[in-house]
């Protein structure tokens, strides 16, 4: 039976509660680390290996023939050591387990066919497997002589020899997820099985694609020369005398052995000929655009259209590439299904454009906030933990309901305004606040900047945006005030908190002064050095002087005078005073960690409550 695979759901495996992939010839899964995209690679393999080890034939009436129960090891494809292990939330009970379901169509007579596999514990600690659904569908995906899917992970290299396998251990890698260990072999494989020995020397010699018979070889040698044009593949292997398989790559004007060809051009070379020679109905690929270059990332998306349209094979990969989505998202062909929790989250075609720059900024696993409509505000900002700027905000007036998308994956501020406007065009509903260390900034360097910034929105027709400096030099200084950490602890003496951040900051004290050095060595190169600033109008109407205040306003003048607290650097501060308030609390040093970051009135500040009263 010839199947063509449309649907994959997956249901309470790792972080994935309820999952339904519609399989287009290619679909990537993106999302933050933690989204589920690995998750569902993992899954789409996992039930394909169980009915594998399930597997005990053909009946003599033609039907399959599955065991209800399988050992753990014999399940070639382990994401983890103990497969009951993967249930959501907790591991697998006799009554609850984890199900992946396949549905497609037989290419042959156009029916519908759909396989559920559910696994749940079975006795002696085995695994209890039960199907649900059409068995022939189930007998496809059990054969391990033509693997149903391949699964690759991003592929950084091969190794320099390579000795040739059988096409059972072959088979085996493929479904172990070892594919890259046997790209020699599976060449091998496929250029002895497609081409007759005339066939053979005829292409070591003259390697002319349109000598070549129909066959898997001649679509690999097509599609590998439409990614990179007039490049061949050379197998030359005596399995009688040599031990190790021998492959060349030639390009024109170069021939290396395989393993010296580039990474991306191995991405490539994987992919299209395991694609050839098992014809698999599904390639599952985690993060195939690993190491590889904007070129490189190209010719993927090449390889994988090409593979897409010349076979009925469906691709689902994992990325982390904006520029490999970015060709995605305009193909027909394709899908790119957005997770963010072990689920997929929604967004409509007018919001697809913000997913690249989500990925440029590393803000996909918090940027589904961004597409909320229950979340009225947005609270972009620079730090990596989002839980301090949100205390802060709400501390300020803003709403419970509050999204906080950080952009600290790059620290890229002009691409955080982008995608600032881009949400806004999005989500008309929305206002959006980009939140800013103050870093050292003098009032009247702090008011040009914003002054400066205002003035390119409303050049741009850019409305319901606004930016806003921390009031004082982080996020954490905000919580090292001595006010605020009294009212938190009051059941710690405030002489041992007065003590604690005086002691911090004489323990601190060349990291601190070295960190004012250091930001208003950066504030004169980019301000005060720079004329084209100095010729805006907001220079003067934001009071900017001719010259940059000596750095004595900012770090002690000697040795034996202290850094002042409005002059340290918060994050610094804080990294300090944790510990010593844990030492007077006690008990989980999580708890008080978090117990610092609640609100009180002491860190209310005009600016921000201005910015949320709007």
């Amino acid at each position: 039976m010839r199947v063509r695979l449309d649907i994959v759901v997956i249901k309470n495996f790792k972080r994935i509660e309820s999952l339904e992939i519609d399989l287009q010839p290619i679909t990537a899964l993106v999302g933050g680390n933690t989204s589920g995209k690995s998750s569902a690679l993992q899954a789409a393999q996992l039930g394909v290996s169980i009915l594998q080890a399930a597997f005990r034939g053909i009946r003599a009436n033609g039907t399959p023939d599955f065991a209800g129960t399988v050992a753990n090891d014999a399940v070639l494809f382990r994401p983890t050591e103990r497969l009951l292990d993967l249930r959501r939330g907790d591991s697998a009970t006799q009554n609850l387990g984890y199900s992946i379901t396949y549905r497609g169509i037989d290419l042959d007579t156009n029916t519908d066919k759909e396989i559920t596999i559910e696994v749940r514990r079975g006795k002696n600690a085995n695994i209890a497997i039960t199907r649900t659904g059409d068995d022939d569908l189930a007998a496809v995906l059990a054969d391990g002589d033509q693997p149903f899917s391949i699964f690759t992970p991003g592929l950084s290299g091969i190794p320099m020899r390579e000795e040739w396998r059988t096409k059972g251990a072959m088979d085996a890698a493929v479904m172990h997820g070892d594919a890259n260990l046997y790209l020699r072999t599976v060449l091998d494989h496929l250029f002895t099985r497609d081409l007759d020995e005339t066939a053979r020397t005829a292409w070591c010699k003259g390697r002319d694609i349109s000598l070549l018979p129909d066959s898997g070889w001649k679509t690999f040698a097509t599609l590998l020369d439409r990614c990179y044009l007039g490049t061949r593949v050379i197998v030359d292997h005596d399995k009688q005398r040599d031990r190790h398989v021998k492959v060349e790559v030639e390009t024109p004007g170069t021939r290396v052995t395989l393993d010296m060809a580039s990474t991306g051009m191995l991405q490539v070379i994987q992919i299209i000929a395991y694609a050839c020679f098992y014809a698999p109905p599904l390639i599952l690929l985690d993060e195939p655009d690993a190491h590889l270059h904007a070129d490189s990332q190209s010719r993927l998306y090449d390889a994988l259209r090409s593979v897409a349209v010349e076979t009925q094979t469906r691709i689902l990969l994992a990325s982390h590439s904006p520029q490999l989505i970015q060709r995605l998202m305009y193909d027909t062909d394709a899908a790119v299904i957005w997770m963010s929790e072990g689920a997929k989250v929604p967004v409509d075609d007018a919001q697809r454009p913000a997913i690249p720059i989500l990925m440029t900024l590393g803000a996909l696993s918090a940027g589904a906030d961004a597409f909320d409509p229950s979340k009225p505000i947005i609270l972009m900002t620079e730090d990596k933990l989002s839980r301090p700027v949100s205390v802060l905000a709400k501390a300020n007036g803003a709403p419970e309901n509050l999204a906080v998308l950080s952009y600290n994956g790059c620290g890229n501020l002009p691409a955080a305004r982008l995608l600032a406007n881009m949400i806004t065009d999005m989500r008309p509903d929305c206002r959006i606040i980009l939140h800013r260390d103050r870093d050292f900034r003098t009032e009247s360097e702090m008011q040009f900047e914003l002054s400066c910034a205002a003035s390119e929105r409303e050049r741009n027709g850019v409305t319901r945006v606004t930016e806003v400096f921390t009031p004082l030099n982080d996020v954490e200084h905000s919580f090292s005030q001595n006010l605020h950490l009294k009212e938190v602890f009051h059941d710690i003496d405030p002489e041992l908190i007065d003590a604690a951040i005086t002691d911090v900051i004489a323990f601190k004290r060349d990291e601190l002064v070295n960190a004012a050095r250091v930001a208003r060595e950066h504030i004169c190169s980019s301000l005060y050095d720079a004329p084209r600033k100095r010729g805006k109008p907001e220079w003067t109407a934001s009071g900017m002087p001719a010259n940059p205040p000596p750095i004595g306003q900012f770090i002690p003048a000697n040795g034996l005078v202290p850094v002042s607290f409005l002059n340290s650097h918060g994050k610094k501060l804080m990294d300090g005073l944790r510990p010593k308030i844990h030492h007077h609390v006690g008990g989980a040093s999580q708890a008080s960690d978090s117990k610092i970051y609640t609100e009180t009135n002491h860190l209310r500040t005009p600016s921000w409550i201005d910015v949320f009263d709007l």
